[in-house]
């Protein structure tokens, strides 16, 4: 009778459930459950890795985490609810919350405590609706006290057994690896399961240099396949139960040779047009003698300027590149293998060059003269201002507003301190001007840009050499104490955060220079070398003697050194020793030596000669190449001169020089090995001096305080370029506006009106500075009468008089005007932007 009545119940409520639909409602209510997962898969957490076929190990009474994923048939991960279960709930337990026990759990919603259970294996799965995910075994085993790795006997032979070649004929070739895990001396391999593999890349690898392919199915999981990639050392290891095996170094066989070429051309020097481009292609061969297809090679220009290069990966070349004559001028290009991006990991470092450089020399097709743009300032606040008056300097540009318009002084740009050098890096983006003295931690090093200043405190000192990449710059304090030099990094960051700065303990340093790929700077320091690399330790080299000027050859390979002991001295730039047989006898010590863009010629000055050294490389293999040198030294018929300059023409066919007490500017032809002088108009001075990118003009600071543009071709000094106050001045003093920097002042007290001349009565002393002097400027103000005061040259000097020419003076008695002497802010730092 119940039965009956539930049944007649059960119609009653589907009959009014019928009517209620049918009166008309306006909405209806489904209720759904959560929807049924096309799939579930599980995940190791907190690493989320989740993959069918997934094994994992767990040390006895160790707990681990595992999460469960859902998914619709769309791939989109859905809310559901998940039990998890285990084949082998002795050896491994699982709570209802995910979390498994290598062992057994005190409780499967509570877990609290996780007793270890016996060694063995369990597969967990996790459900939802009935759908579960594919099972992961967990392996259970006892603690891991310690791992091996080690290559396994059972495997072909390779070309070498110290390294796998990438360049081998069967192609790029493998080691399989083993694992063995002990618990003290026991070993339980075979209950740990899967091991995890990991290779530490060196520091700055762009590629790496083995790959790990996944290993097949029912491969054993304690094995694991490396194949060679890019040349270099990495190191490899294998964990498990949280434990580390010690590294196993695995080298990809290093590169030991590189040459390169133009693509359809013969020979290693060209002359070609503006606008034009060049296919290179490198080949390199690794240590067991294997071509190398395709691998990170560092392309390098020396005059990015006219000689650009972009480098590019190559799948039937070591590398390939296209150089493209951007402007006139000439310079060399090298393919090298530059650790750490190729041969990275090797220590020492192994950079390798090639055998010669491709060197090319860009003619213009143009026949607009050039429009050159030089800077200009003065250390003249520092060096010229012995009562240590308020001085403010400045960097002038001298441009012109066309091809055919006269050289100007344009707007001056306010320096924070005063320079001691001036410096562009290779592309002309920055200029870098050095400082004296960090003056208590407030100065140091400027970057300027062509529009602003900016500057880098706690890195004084002259600037001696700027990377060619442009990362580096050093900076040499021989003003402070102790002696320090600096090498700085992204200082032209506008961020300080970005900005690096390495001080190093090294006295006396005076000259430097990067090798063509910017891992190395060699630093001269009197008897001492000090080698910076990028990768390496600081090493200090002692020489034997004192050295003045160092330079790398244009392929990379050497450094060739002036000094010690009447010679130039060269060594290797892989491992910074002497390469023997090629030191070059000299005169004298050679003030001076750089590299000329023809890719074979060093050039170096000891007057009165100039010496080329032509260098041939008889071997380019390995760390160690040999080059032997030819020696040719010109007369330039000025005598024994003090160097105070020495530059290149960017296309190398002309080498500048000024010298101390020399009043005109010495220009030698490095392909004719002829002489020229360049001399200044009015019998002026030259103080330094720079030359266009085309060279063409010739741009020197003189002691008239003008910039003389000289035309190179007619030696013609076409204008005196002058610094007015205060449009272009190079230097003032306090007051607003600007007012001159003093050097002499002195209190007027009369004048008398001769003709032509004005002599002034002036107080003894002076109110300020050394004595006035014939010749010097004097600007004389508060006079009674204007026609007294004014800008005049000192021509005649009494007791308290001095004479000057000027035609509108007055005599005039009971004055109280002032004379003042500035300091000559002589334009003794000149640059033209590359």
């Amino acid at each position: 009778m119940g039965r009956f009545v539930s049944v007649k119940l059960l119609a009653a409520i589907l009959l009014g459930c019928v009517f209620l639909a049918g009166c008309g409602s306006k909405s209806t209510t489904n209720v759904v459950g959560n929807p049924v997962p096309a799939s579930v898969i599980l995940c190791v957490s907190p690493s989320t890795t989740c993959s069918t076929g997934l094994n994992a190990s767990l040390e006895l009474g160790k707990t681990q985490v595992f999460t469960a994923t859902a998914r619709n048939i769309l791939g989109n991960v859905i809310n559901a609810g998940f039990s998890f279960q285990s084949s082998n709930p002795a050896v491994l337990t699982i709570a209802a919350n995910g979390t498994a026990c290598a062992g057994t759990w005190n409780s499967l919603t509570n877990p609290q405590v996780c007793t270890p259970g016996p060694v063995g294996t369990a597969q967990i799965t996790s459900v939802s609706q009935g759908v579960s995910s594919p099972p992961v075994t967990v392996y259970v085993h006892q603690r891991v006290t310690s791992i091996l790795v080690s290559r396994s006997p059972a495997q072909p032979p390779t070309l070498s057994n110290t390294c796998l070649s990438k360049g081998a004929p069967a192609g790029a070739e493998s080691w399989l690896f083993q694992a063995f895990a002990f618990n003290g001396s026991s070993d339980i391999t075979t209950s740990v399961g899967p091991f995890t593999w990991q290779d530490v890349e060196p520091s700055g690898v762009t590629a790496s240099i083995i790959t790990r392919p996944a290993m097949p199915a029912n491969a054993p999981l304690n094995e694991q396949l490396v194949t060679a990639n890019n040349p270099g050392q990495t190191q490899l290891f294998a964990s498990a139960g949280g434990l580390n095996s010690q590294t196993i170094s695995v080298e990809t066989c290093r590169v030991l040779s590189v040459q390169i070429s133009a693509t359809n051309s013969p020979g290693t020097s060209f002359v070609v047009n503006t606008g034009t481009s060049t296919a290179l292609q490198a080949t390199a061969v690794d240590s067991i003698g294997q071509s190398l297809l395709g691998i990170p090679l560092t392309w390098s220009s020396s005059n990015p300027v006219s000689v650009g290069v972009s480098g590019a990966t190559s799948t039937t070349f070591a590398g390939s590149a296209s150089v493209s004559g951007a402007a006139a001028g000439a310079g060399s290009v090298i393919a090298s293998c530059t650790p750490p991006i190729c041969n990275g990991g090797i220590k020492p470092s192994l950079p390798i060059y090639p055998q010669s450089a491709i060197s090319f020399d860009v003619r213009s097709t143009s026949q607009t003269p050039s429009n050159p743009t030089a800077y200009v300032t003065t250390t003249a606040c520092k060096t010229a201002n012995p009562t240590n008056a308020t001085c403010n300097t400045t960097i002038v540009p001298i441009t012109r507003s066309s091809a055919t318009a006269s050289f100007a002084a344009g707007n001056p740009v306010v320096l924070q301190s005063s320079p001691n050098s001036i410096l562009f890096d290779n592309s002309g983006t920055s200029a870098y001007l050095g400082v004296d003295s960090s003056n208590f931690g407030q100065s140091g090093l400027m970057i300027f840009n062509g529009s602003s200043a900016s500057q880098v405190v706690g890195a004084p000192g002259k600037v001696l050499a700027i990377s060619p990449d442009k990362s580096l710059a050093v900076i040499s304090d021989t003003a402070d104490s102790p002696n320090q030099v600096f090498l700085c990094g992204n200082c032209t960051s506008s961020s300080s955060s970005a900005r690096t700065i390495s001080p190093f303990l090294i006295t006396g340093a005076t000259a430097a220079a990067f090798s063509p790929d910017s891992l190395k700077a060699y630093i001269v320091a009197g008897s001492n070398l000090y080698v910076f690399s990028k990768l390496d330790a600081l090493q200090q080299k002692s020489l034997g003697g004192a050295a003045k000027d160092v330079a790398f050859y244009p392929e990379g390979a050497f450094a060739y050194l002036a000094g010690p002991s009447g010679q130039v001295s060269v060594r290797h730039t892989c491992d910074n020793l002497p390469v023997g047989g090629a030191a070059v006898s000299t005169g004298a010590t050679p003030s001076v030596i750089r590299a000329l863009p023809d890719g074979s010629t060093m050039i170096a000055l000891e007057p009165p000669f100039v010496d080329l050294i032509s260098g041939t490389v008889q071997s380019s293999v390995g760390c160690t190449p040999s080059i032997t040198n030819s020696l040719t030294s010109f007369n330039l018929g000025q005598g024994s001169f003090t160097p105070t300059q020495f530059f290149l023409s960017l296309d190398g066919s002309t080498a500048y020089m000024l010298g101390q007490s020399l009043p005109y500017v010495i220009a030698f032809n490095t392909a004719n090995q002829t002489s020229q002088l360049y001399s200044l108009a009015n019998g002026a001075m030259p103080l330094s001096a720079s030359v266009s990118p085309a060279n063409d003009f010739l741009f020197v600071g003189a002691n008239d305080g003008t910039v003389h543009v000289i035309d190179t071709t007619t030696r013609i000094d076409l204008q005196q370029v002058t610094f007015t106050f205060p449009q272009n001045t190079l230097c003032f003093g306090t007051g607003s506006p600007s007012n001159v920097v003093p050097l002499s002042v002195a209190t007027l007290t009369g004048a008398t009106q001769t003709g032509s001349s004005t002599t002034y009565d002036y107080t003894l002393p002076l109110i300020s500075g050394p004595p006035l002097q014939v010749g010097e400027s004097v600007v004389v103000t508060s006079m009674k009468d204007g026609g007294n005061n004014g800008t005049f040259t000192i021509t005649a000097l009494g007791s308290g008089t001095f004479t000057v020419t000027n035609t509108f003076g007055v005599t005039a008695t009971g004055q109280s005007g002032t004379a003042t002497v500035p300091i000559t802010c002589n334009p003794d730092l000149v640059a033209v932007r590359p």
